[in-house]
């Protein structure tokens, strides 16, 4: 195992993009994967590097010439072998730290399985993958990721084309990393920054110190000359003109940089205080008001909403959620921004340490222990209060068996994918039927037949299912594409590396994302079309 100063050196890069909460969560996950494919072992690939801690890959497939040429985790001499086992240890030797299992069973023998051993295989899982599977086995492993509240990210292939879809009742992010502008609250400065504007005389500064007052400090004297500083209301578009030009007149020559910023700062800045609605929704959502669960295990992320209302609630808070304390960077002197940045955190302090009493009181009403939720991640949740995500997914069991796909067909439409989606879920419906995909020889009678043929029979079959889907969910008019449905009974189901390679990217980037919790992942339907090289993505 390599020491925490190795692992610092070997994972600077993405320590960068998601910390070290973000690589202990990778470090302590457990993956399941379903399917051996090419497109599973890319997946792995880009899991396995960054560090997750364990994966175990379920598939009873045995390697084959195919696989040789578009599995770079299989060699030649693995022909006949078990192709799980084969890129099982092909994937281990790209990172010591990460250990792998193969468990060469049939997927759907297992998920039929009632034995508690393979119920428990989805069930302690951080994350479930299926890769390239049958819709019948997609189906009974989302209904199992759905009970267990497991993640599941399935993902399928037709040649040039490959789709993904994610599916879990409900996604919390705290740490969404969105670009969203620094809460400066200059229209209603908190005590200490009120006294820091006070305290600075621009009329004494020579031309070149003004140079360098954080813009932050000029639109604040403006707002205080003009009387508008410390009134919540946004002001007038006729307001807002004359602050800009009074701002404009205090510069010591035009154009000076930090003034410009201090124009460009009115209307981002010089607005009234709201609620993110992202997050409003969250504080307002019913799980955030109903009595706990009588359940040995309570959410922490919903523990601390709780907290989050009563903070809000509270006279300290002034219907505000807890500053976070950064700046963003601006012309300034090294000086003055450290004392500005120094308020600010000194203010995002003072809130966490006020939000903090409020979850102690929340976890001591739920009876749990003051420790139950670290301070650490109190701190994380306290900082990132402004930028919360909840999401809910449709489960995949759900699109394919139930009705819900009729609400939200148009968005298919919409994006483009209507042929693409429809033609994955006839050729799945293709393979129930006949027990092969589109294009695929079922008997050796098939694989006499001219491959032409064989295609253009399939590709007719797979064209009316997919018109008649397209019919159940309200799409009469949207007809499938013909040579759309040609291309996907010519792939017969096969892999392109490339394409394998690049959905691989996809899938383990959603990975990451709900695995560490961090950044929002994608709460849709995604297309991938070689032909055209490009990625669709659709509400569905």
């Amino acid at each position: 195992m390599r020491s925490d100063s190795d692992k610092a050196k070997l994972y600077d890069r993405q320590l960068r993009l998601w910390q070290e909460s973000g690589q202990a969560a990778l470090e302590g996950a457990r993956v399941c994967v379903f399917g051996s494919t090419a497109l599973a072992a890319e997946t792995l690939k880009n899991l396995v590097l960054p560090g997750i801690g364990e994966f175990v890959v379920v598939d009873d497939g045995v390697v084959d010439e195919q696989d040789t040429l578009t599995n770079f985790f299989v060699q030649t001499d693995d022909q006949g072998k078990m192709r799980a086992e084969c890129i099982v240890q092909g994937l281990c030797e790209l990172n010591p730290d990460v250990r792998g299992s193969a468990v060469t069973r049939s997927p759907a023998e297992l998920l039929a399985s009632s034995d508690p051993a393979d119920i428990q295989l989805v069930a302690s899982a951080t994350l479930v993958l299926a890769c390239g599977q049958p819709e019948s086995v997609v189906c009974a492993l989302s209904r199992r990721c759905w009970q267990a509240h497991v993640p599941l990210v399935a993902a399928d292939f037709a040649g040039f084309y490959a789709r993904v879809r994610t599916s879990i009742p409900e996604h919390a992010v705290v740490e969404s990393h969105a670009d969203t502008p620094s809460d400066l609250r200059l229209l209603t400065p908190f005590p200490a920054l009120r006294n820091y504007i006070d305290q600075i005389d621009l009329d004494v500064l020579d031309s070149t110190d003004l140079a360098h007052v954080p813009y932050p400090l000029i639109v604040a004297k403006a707002l205080k000359a003009l009387s508008l500083d410390g009134d919540a209301a946004a002001p007038t578009i006729q307001q807002k003109r004359e602050l800009r030009d009074l701002i404009g007149t205090m510069a010591p020559v035009p154009g000076e940089e930090n003034f410009v910023q201090a124009v460009d700062a009115v209307t981002q800045h010089c607005k009234p205080y709201s609620t993110p609605d992202a997050v409003d929704q969250i504080l307002n959502d019913p799980a955030a008001v109903a009595p706990l669960a009588d359940d040995t295990k309570v959410d922490h992320f919903w523990l601390l909403v709780r907290a989050l209302r009563a903070y809000m609630a509270s006279e300290y808070s002034l219907g505000m959620l807890p500053l976070n304390g950064s700046i963003p960077d601006m012309k300034a002197d090294t000086k003055g921004y450290i004392a500005l940045q120094r308020i600010y955190k000194q203010k995002a302090a003072e809130d966490a340490a006020q939000f903090a009493t409020h979850v102690v009181r929340e976890l001591t009403d739920a009876g749990l222990p003051a420790d139950y939720i670290s301070s650490d991640e109190v701190a994380v949740f306290c900082r990132n209060a402004s930028n919360l995500r909840l999401l809910r997914f449709t489960s995949l069991h759900d699109e394919v068996e139930g009705d819900s796909l009729c609400a939200t067909a148009e968005n298919l439409v919409a994006a483009d994918v209507a042929s693409h989606y429809a033609l994955f879920r006839a050729s799945a419906r293709f393979e129930d039927t006949h027990d092969r995909y589109p294009g695929v020889a079922a008997s050796p009678n098939d694989v006499e037949m001219l491959d032409d043929e064989l295609v253009a029979g399939d590709a007719a079959q797979i064209i009316g299912i997919a018109n008649e889907l397209l019919a159940e969910w309200g799409l009469e008019s949207t007809k499938v594409d013909e040579d759309l449905a040609m291309e996907f009974a010519r792939s017969g189901h096969c892999e392109l590396h490339n394409i394998s390679s690049m959905t691989g990217g996809i899938v383990s980037q959603e990975a990451i994302k709900l695995i560490t919790h961090q950044y929002v992942p994608e709460n849709s339907l995604c297309i991938v079309d070689g032909v055209k090289a490009k990625s669709y993505v659709a509400k569905i």
